[in-house]
């Protein structure tokens, strides 16, 4: 994670197109606000695009726009949301789900710096910084010819990956701490604590859901819970049956040690 936060910090006032990799959960979102906001172009828009939520044609008419009348329901012009994020950022969310048309589409935006809005006849050029990301390895995309090469090296100029939660479980015990104050702060509580056994157990379950399910585990068990302290039984009530197994092991553990 330190070498993440080094080249976070050494690709974010450059120009070039950054590729974020990892499973869902792990931050990627998150670590492209960062790079925006440590970039010169940090007091400009930075766009949020889930590319994976829309259709072609719809994802086509909302990040290039479209003139009034390129299609029914077009009764006005629209601006695309590469117009909105002009000299600032957009971050494309899950671009493997894009289609091969709009690969080329988007490929020629990259290659040129401008647009054509849906139904327009004149290109608009735009200055945006394209952060993309994925949660699928795009270089077996490629091999299986379902994402284009051409536009993959376009993309993956600097590209960033991002290790799932089991790859640093070191960093549990800080996200747990920095979760739990978010958590009563944002409920109203008074601050709670968590114990050693279970900060272990939280530090040992398998997270497939990542920093995301962490953080939502956390929320339901200061949300369900009462007392000072968060403590095994707390979170086997309120957990997920993959940490429910973990909590259990470590409860079992504690009692045969006392015995």
């Amino acid at each position: 994670m330190q070498q993440l936060f080094d080249m976070i910090s050494l690709v974010a006032d450059s120009s070039a197109t950054v590729l974020i990799q990892g499973e869902s959960g792990t931050g990627k979102e998150l670590v492209a606000k960062t790079i925006h906001g440590l970039s010169y172009r940090k007091g400009k828009p930075v766009v949020v695009v889930d590319c994976g939520s829309l259709p072609e044609t719809l994802l086509e008419s909302e990040l290039f726009g479209h003139v009034k009348g390129a299609f029914t329901g077009a009764v006005a012009n629209k601006r695309g949301l590469f117009e909105e994020a002009d000299s600032g950022t957009i971050f494309l969310d899950e671009i493997a789900d894009t289609t091969p048309a709009f690969q080329a589409k988007l490929l020629r935006v990259l290659q040129e710096g401008e647009i054509k809005p849906v139904g327009g006849t004149q290109p608009i050029k735009i200055d945006a910084r394209v952060i993309s990301a994925t949660n699928r390895d795009l270089t077996e995309l490629v091999k299986a010819k379902t994402f284009r090469q051409d536009l993959y090296y376009r993309l993956a100029v600097l590209p960033l990956y991002l290790p799932p939660l089991r790859g640093r479980r070191e960093d549990i015990p800080l996200l747990v701490e920095h979760f739990v104050a978010w958590s009563c702060k944002r409920h109203r509580q008074p601050l709670r604590t968590v114990s050693p056994e279970v900060m272990q157990a939280l530090t040992e379950a398998s997270w497939p859901g990542n920093v995301r399910e962490l953080q939502h585990y956390i929320e339901r068990a200061i949300v369900t819970t009462t007392g000072p302290a968060l403590s095994c039984a707390d979170l086997i009530t309120t957990g997920s049956k993959s940490a429910e197994h973990d909590l259990r092991s470590v409860s079992r553990g504690a009692v045969t040690q006392a015995e």
